[in-house]
């Protein structure tokens, strides 16, 4: 496992002391064995209230949400939070969908292929030109070398 989730389960075990136990309940017993046997023990989270003022981890905000969306809330907000994070999840997909579609990468290799058709493009495109030396030359010069003649 990432050291970054066992300082988040180190920063989230902390914030588990400061709950009521109500709240404390609602969480399965199961699950905060794991956080405790998980957790970093070299790494020393400095959680104290107020929670809003604490500099939390990234990983550790994720996490108490999935705590309260599946654990905490009713199921009416439960199934509301679950609809929104499905939309979300589905939203940054469709946007990694455009940006990296595949159709569309093979769509531009043809466009780039029909622009060489056109006669505009490809005399601008155009390498520039090499003057080609007669192969009588190219051998002179080869024996000219091998003789050290220059």
């Amino acid at each position: 496992m990432k050291e970054s989730y066992r300082e988040a389960f180190s920063e989230i075990s902390d914030i588990f002391k400061l709950m009521p136990t109500v709240m404390l309940d609602k969480i399965p017993s199961r699950f905060k064995q794991i956080i405790e046997q998980e957790k970093s023990t070299t790494y020393s989270a400095r959680i104290q209230e107020p929670l809003e003022e604490c500099v939390l981890k990234e990983e550790t905000i994720i996490i108490l949400a999935l705590i309260y969306r599946d654990f905490l809330c009713d199921k009416t907000e439960s199934e509301q939070l679950k609809l929104r994070d499905a939309r979300k999840i589905r939203e940054a997909e469709d946007e990694l969908r455009e940006k990296y579609n595949p159709d569309d990468i093979f769509k531009n290799k043809r466009t780039s292929k029909s622009n060489v058709n056109n006669t505009e493009n490809y005399t601008t495109n155009l390498p520039a030109t090499i003057k080609q030396e007669p192969l009588y030359k190219k051998i002179l010069s080869i024996i000219k070398k091998f003789l050290h003649f220059t």
